[in-house]
């Protein structure tokens, strides 16, 4: 009853807020500047364990996944302030995904300052909306760097922190022309000795251990980006280059700040990317790995009162993390310039802990899907995936009686648009 009433609540906010907004730009509409973006889908799995508590991804379900308002207030000639208004089937308000202050400093250097999603990689500055043709999120986005939750524990689309990016553009040559983004915010980081702390408790048997997953860095999205647990502060460099005349760029990103209370614990991500975008065809793909320092023996379950097992919840030092995937697409049908039909293919591979025994995240996946743009702002989407667990043959009995299985299949269909 309490989840019903805090959706009513936050709906009738955000329909109340988004007609303020719509009024307000049709009253100043060479100042504000107001877009959207949304999309709904029936999302069904196979063979994923169950968790007490939570919902099983084997019921398929419908959700509306995300709705957002993008506002874009232009103050003077050269300072822009944007900010996110996001709403979606979790329950929570978004009132500001991202806030910041935009400032064209020269022609070549632009400032931003407040909450800005983090310029690492590729895939998080391009959030959810019409540059991605699936709907499901690469695992370098989905497990390394924390871009988006899994769909039990969804807090909100993009990784967003408190911070100031200078952004150098359009250093050039004939051949094409450097970005440099340099960023300063409050990082990544856990209030325990544990960085990858969550737990879920299985379910299925007499008995339901409750165990650390070791997924990532998908817990993070839960914490809040505007305040920092240390007094180190994280730095982020994205060097990406750009050809002149060709729809194609390539970059480099790198990510290291301290995540403990102490500011002892190193987190370091580097990685890479490439997009090559033509009218019929494209290609994509993204590297990254993170090293995170963690002494071993710690158990996040100790003197909680909660017991698990020790082979599964304490930490084995420090450890790495790596994923990358493969993405390709084309246009096997043009019925005009704003239908068309769209095959894709995506491979993945991630593996969130090298000292871990067994975890399921630990994993490949091959993912097909299509698309159909049905109009200038709309499309229907369809996806199939199949993951495929390594080293199944370590599962512990209690992830197998949960409903583990060593391949997961994944079905979702999706209506998106924009306005």
């Amino acid at each position: 009853m309490l989840r019903e009433l805090r959706l009513l609540i936050g709906g009738f906010v955000f329909i109340f807020v988004t007609f303020f907004v719509i009024l307000q730009s049709s009253l100043a509409e060479e100042k504000l500047q107001v877009s959207g973006y949304g999309n709904t889908h029936y999302m069904d799995h196979s063979g994923t364990a169950d968790f007490v508590g939570k919902n099983s991804l084997n019921n398929g379900f419908f959700q509306i996944r995300e709705f957002s308002l993008f506002l874009d207030f232009t103050l003077t000639d050269t300072i822009i302030a944007s900010t996110e208004l996001e709403a979606g089937d979790s329950g929570n308000l978004y009132t500001a995904n991202y806030a910041y202050i935009s400032i064209q400093a020269t022609d070549t250097i632009n400032i931003r300052a407040g909450k800005i999603l983090v310029p690492f990689l590729s895939y998080n500055e391009n959030k959810p909306n019409f540059t991605q043709f699936l709907m499901s999120q690469p695992f370098t986005a989905f497990n390394i760097a924390p871009v988006i939750g899994t769909p039990i524990l969804n807090h909100g689309f993009g990784w967003s922190d408190a911070g100031a990016v200078v952004d150098l553009c359009c250093l050039g040559t004939e051949a094409g022309f450097l970005n440099l983004k340099l960023g300063v915010m409050n990082g990544l980081g856990s209030d325990s000795t544990v960085l990858d702390d969550n737990t879920v408790q299985l379910a299925g048997g007499a008995a339901t251990p409750t165990v650390r997953p070791r997924d990532g860095l998908l817990q993070n999205e839960e914490t809040t980006e505007l305040t920092d647990n240390n007094n180190n502060k994280a730095v982020v460099a994205k060097l990406t280059f750009m050809a002149m005349t060709l729809p194609f760029d390539i970059g480099a990103s790198w990510y290291q700040g301290k995540w403990d209370n102490a500011s002892s614990k190193n987190l370091e991500m580097i990685g890479g990317h490439l997009n090559w975008l033509e009218k019929n065809w494209s290609l994509k793909g993204e590297y990254v790995t993170a090293k995170v320092e963690q002494d071993a023996g710690f158990d996040p379950l100790a003197g909680t009162g909660i017991t698990g097992p020790a082979a599964i919840n304490t930490t084995t030092g420090d450890y790495t993390m790596l994923a990358w995937y493969a993405e390709i697409s084309y246009v096997v049908a043009r019925y005009s310039a704003e239908k068309y039909l769209r095959l894709i293919a995506r491979y993945d591979d991630v593996d969130t802990n090298d000292k871990a025994r067994f975890t399921p995240w630990d994993r490949s996946r091959i993912t097909g899907g299509m698309e159909f743009q049905v109009a200038r702002n709309a499309r229907i989407r369809y996806e199939w995936q199949r993951s495929k667990i390594d080293d199944f043959q370590l599962a512990p009995t209690p992830f197998i009686n949960a409903g583990g299985k060593e391949k997961i299949n994944m079905n979702m269909a999706s209506l998106i648009f924009s306005f």
